[in-house]
């Protein structure tokens, strides 16, 4: 038996900072070592990892596909705040907002991320947050359609959220940030040994912080407890959890206008990006509590277990005022646009298990090897949706040309719980996966999944009598096969070409406009091919990939829709998206980090009836272009322990509100949101124990805004400064 058996998901410390750190021997008892891919965290290069994500023993260079990796180093590096700070630095996943602002939203290859995307620890969960990245050990984003691991997920990709584990010496860190606008936040890590075979994890933080808008402000707790046994010398248990409390003021942003003599919409920039234009009440909380069992067991050299059972509560309680929209009064001639003041008040809770078993292992059939998957996995989900009566009343119109009556002094109405509305979710899929190398360069993937989905029939529980409600949803079931096909050329350890094709299907919510029965699911049909090469002895990894995808079918509201029901679509169209990537990620010594990205995406509507979308139309909050590039050199010799940095982020040109259908009445339902791009400067020293690290974010305070449709215009962060210290123990 290896007595160096590496676990994939613990955590290694970062090669810069702590690179003379020595690990704890290995014992007679201790047989599993605390240690990951050290050539990761050493050369930046992820071609030659094996991410989670992939749930196989395939590495990165062997896997016919764009794997994206952002270690914590990158993460410290740059003292990213949230996710999308990290996810910055993918190429081809970019930024996009959700309404009121109220979690961190992401698209790639010209579709949304849903929440069927987001996973942590390879267990799917809810996305409506902003996670916590202090925890982080690494992302690993798995690019493009996945549905043969992971059923029915959106074609633009998947993120996966890996978690700092437990290791078998002590250590960890002490940190506090502090930056503009009153933020501040303490950071403790802790982790060590409680004996020869069982260890610890504790990461935690508190974090407040206001805003460069007015009034806006955000608390937030998070706890993240771990730990590792040690069962014999080939079984190993994890066992985590985490808790997020997320308390902060939802925000609609700016608006946008619709022009009374043309009907075209633009965002209200005249409005300074700082005023806040809702209650001083309003409020968003956000409860997240996960917790996941990981089992790891080797039953010899070539065959491997991994299971991952998962539970997750989440809820979010939701008070706020509502969409800004600026409209003229046509029938007043009216030359000063207003809004007038609309509330709204949710109550959501989502209760979700899932199991998943992957087998892995090595064999031959005569001289060809064989690299195995074999897996299953399943969940379920309550999903608990409330609504709400509130009481009538006067929240104010506020008029565009006329700050003054942009006052923020609104009375908070009564707002009682009218119904509940229950809907359960059960997914199982099993898939078989083959990676076969045909030659000794020539290498073969095909895999096939069967998955089965089914929307339970809703179940009402009504707490005001008379309360009108929509009609129950009846059930709806999907089931489809998912196949994947790949050929890899695979010369010599430093250069891999790709072609691959992928088929996967995304359930419709809904119904029919005109039978009324359950829509059918999109199917979804990726075409792509790719290179990756490794440079500069192997510490580079430069990777190019062209794409399209083909989603075959998709539905949206009707224009003219007198029964008032929003769960009624029509036929659309399909949608054809297509675009290159380009990747370069590496140390290309050991004091450079480098990471620089290019990506084009067009993404269109075609094949679309006489009352879908206008064709060939880029879709709404697609970005044609985004690219990405940071550096950061770490001195050794002379100025020792310093480090200095720059990152620089850019967003293409966007459309924000919404497709044209044909024949709609307005000009156009979209609205121009101009390219930006953002640059910001970091400076750290090291010495000893001790680490102080700042940052100048947004350097140009550049104006910009994200914006979810035509109503939630959000402001990007302006010009800001942000400091860490941070204490080894």
């Amino acid at each position: 038996m290896n007595k160096n058996f590496i676990t994939l998901g613990l955590i290694v410390m970062t090669s810069t900072a702590y690179s003379q750190m020595k690990y704890a021997p290995v014992t007679d008892t201790v047989r599993i070592q605390t240690i990951e891919d050290i050539n990761l965290h050493k050369t930046g290069n992820p071609n030659k990892a094996k991410p989670l994500s992939t749930k196989s023993n395939l590495t990165v260079m062997e896997n016919p596909q764009p794997i994206a990796i952002v270690t914590h180093e990158i993460i410290e590096q740059q003292q990213a705040r949230q996710l999308s700070d990290v996810i910055k630095n993918v190429n081809g996943i970019y930024l996009t907002s959700a309404r009121g602002g109220s979690q961190d939203s992401f698209g790639g290859r010209g579709f949304t991320f849903a929440n069927d995307n987001i996973f942590k620890n390879g267990a799917r969960v809810n996305s409506g947050v902003f996670p916590e990245v202090t925890s982080l050990e690494r992302v690993e984003v798995l690019k493009g359609a996945n549905a043969m691991l992971y059923g029915n997920v959106g074609p633009g990709g998947i993120v996966n959220l890996i978690t700092k584990k437990p290791r078998f010496e002590f250590g960890g860190t002490l940190g506090f940030s502090a930056g503009s606008w009153n933020a501040y936040k303490p950071t403790v890590d802790v982790y060590g040994p409680l004996s020869k075979s069982i260890a610890f994890r504790m990461n935690g933080t508190y974090e407040y912080a206001e805003s460069f808008r007015d009034i806006v402000q955000s608390k937030k707790h998070y706890f993240n407890p771990s730990f590792v046994f040690n069962i014999g010398e080939n079984t190993q248990l994890i066992v985590e959890g985490d808790y997020l409390q997320h308390q902060f003021t939802p925000d609609f942003g700016i608006g946008s206008v619709v022009d009374g003599a043309t009907g075209i919409s633009r965002l209200a920039t005249e409005i300074d990006r700082k005023q806040f234009l809702g209650a001083n009440w309003q409020y968003q909380t956000n409860k997240q509590a996960t917790t996941d069992v990981i089992l790891n067991h080797k039953f010899s050299n070539s065959w491997t277990l991994n299971a991952v059972a998962s539970y997750q509560n989440y809820t979010k309680d939701y008070f706020s005022t509502e969409r800004i929209q600026w409209n003229y009064d046509s029938s007043k001639n009216n030359l000063n646009p207003s809004w007038k003041r609309s509330v709204g008040r949710t109550y959501n809770e989502q209760n979700y298990t899932s199991l998943q078993v992957n087998l892995n292992g090595e064999f031959k059939t005569g001289k060809v090897n064989h690299k195995l998957l074999v897996g299953t996995d399943g969940d379920y989900n309550q999903a608990d949706n409330y609504t709400y009566a509130i009481s009538s009343g006067d929240f104010g119109t506020l008029y565009l040309n006329n700050p003054a009556t942009w006052t923020n002094e609104v009375t908070m109405p009564a707002a009682d719980r009218s119904y509940r509305r229950r809907i359960p979710t059960k997914r199982f899929g099993v898939y078989l996966q083959d990676f076969v190398e045909l030659t000794k360069s020539v290498k073969l993937l095909a895999g096939i999944r069967y998955s089965y989905l089914t929307n339970g029939e809703s179940t009402d529980n009504i707490f005001i009598p008379g309360t009108k409600i929509p009609a129950v949803s009846a059930e709806t079931k999907n089931h489809a096969f998912s196949p994947k096909v790949g050929l890899v050329y695979n010369p010599n350890e430093n250069l891999s070409v790709f072609a691959t094709y992928t088929n996967s299907f995304v359930p419709n919510a809904g119904f029919d406009f005109y039978t009324r029965g359950a829509l059918d699911p999109s199917t979804v049909d990726q075409y792509e091919l790719g290179i990756k090469k490794n440079l500069w002895n192997n510490a580079i990894a430069v990777n190019l990939s062209v794409y399209q995808i083909n989603n075959n079918n998709t539905y949206t509201q009707p224009i003219n829709n007198p029964t008032g029901d929003t769960t009624l679509r029509i036929y659309a169209g399909a949608v054809r998206s297509r675009g290159a990537e380009l990747d370069l990620t590496g140390n290309p010594t050991k004091n450079l980090s480098l990471i620089g990205g290019l990506s084009y995406n067009n993404a269109v509507y075609t094949k679309t009836p006489n009352d879908g979308f206008v064709e060939d139309q880029r879709l709404v909050r697609t970005p044609a272009f985004t690219a990405n590039a940071s550096a950061f050199y770490t001195f050794t010799e002379f100025a020792k322990g310093l480090v200095i940095g720059a990152s620089a982020f850019y967003t293409g040109d966007r459309k924000a509100g919404w497709n044209d259908v044909k024949g709609q009445s307005q000009v156009t339902r979209m609205i121009d949101v101009g390219g930006f791009t953002t640059v910001d400067l970091s400076l750290g020293y090291q010495w000893k124990k001790l680490m102080v690290q700042g940052k100048l974010g947004n350097l140009f305070d550049v104006v910009n805004y994200n914006v979810h449709e035509n109503y939630s215009v959000n402001p990007i962060m302006p010009r800001n400064v942000y400091f860490t210290v941070t204490y080894k123990l």
